[in-house]
């Protein structure tokens, strides 16, 4: 990974990602003993030593599978 890359990763923790994704703290967490989170695979996220951050592209990628509709009965 070069300088510029390593830059632009932007690394939010539990909290920041539960606000960024629209799920509470405590769902990311229960979703990172399950693996499923709003019945798909959970995102992956980093473990560094006791802390734990999630890549902004990583859940950009994991939110993007879902369908934007117009209305609920789609």
């Amino acid at each position: 990974m070069n300088d510029q890359s390593a830059h632009n990763r932007a690394l939010l923790d539990t909290h920041k990602a539960a606000a960024y994704t629209g799920f509470a703290a405590n769902t990311l967490k229960l979703a990172r003993h399950t693996g499923t989170l709003a019945g798909v695979p959970a995102p992956q996220f980093l473990k560094i030593g006791r802390t734990v951050r999630y890549e902004q592209r990583v859940l950009d990628d994991w939110l993007s599978q879902f369908e934007s509709k117009t209305n609920t009965a789609c």
